[in-house]
């Protein structure tokens, strides 16, 4: 969507001289400090009816015409198709880290079952980052619930949900072994 590609241009310019600049310097920084970039499932992964995927609420509230520009998520920035291409792109711009959410349609569509092909998607898109040596942070929930246990519980808040474990269980026994950083709610 726009925001992507304003990041993105952010981010070119910055690896390309903008920095300077601006006089600023790596060494202006706190040797801790971490540059990274981060994404929401919703925003950037698109491909919403493919590979198992179920719809979301946000699928619902878009496609009923409710955005001011009429936009959905459909295509968004197309990382689940184009997911290598961003991380060379954040390691040739010495990004540092990577902070994405998991979409809990994708992974886990509607009650119990995971989805392999959910899975595969998140292990290989770890898996890059990875092997261009960027920090992995995870975003357990981002506002994307199943539209399906939107439908049964009448929301998140309610006392009957549920679900939310299988997402947390899978991450943790299936991906975890790759070593990132789990990041569920920044308040706490």
């Amino acid at each position: 969507m726009a925001l992507s590609s304003l990041l993105l241009l952010l981010l070119l310019a910055a690896a390309h001289g903008a920095a300077p600049a601006l006089g600023l310097k790596r060494s202006d920084f706190p040797p801790d400090f971490v540059f990274g970039a981060a994404t929401s499932a919703y925003q950037y992964e698109g491909a919403v009816a493919e590979d198992g995927r179920s719809p979301s609420i946000w699928d619902a509230f878009t496609h009923a015409g409710k955005m001011p520009d009429k936009s959905t998520g459909d295509i968004a920035s197309d990382g689940y198709h184009k997911y290598k291409d961003d991380v060379k792109l954040m390691a040739d711009t010495n990004l540092e880290a990577y902070r994405f959410s998991i979409s809990w349609s994708r992974l886990v569509p509607r009650r119990g079952a995971v989805n392999p092909k959910g899975l595969e998607y998140y292990n290989s898109l770890i898996n890059e980052l990875v092997k261009h040596g960027i920090q992995i942070h995870v975003m357990l929930y981002h506002l994307d619930f199943p539209q399906v246990l939107d439908d049964e519980y009448g929301g998140w808040l309610s006392p009957r949900i549920g679900g939310f474990h299988n997402i947390c269980r899978c991450v943790l026994q299936r991906v975890w072994r790759q070593g990132f950083v789990l990041d569920h709610d920044r308040r706490t």
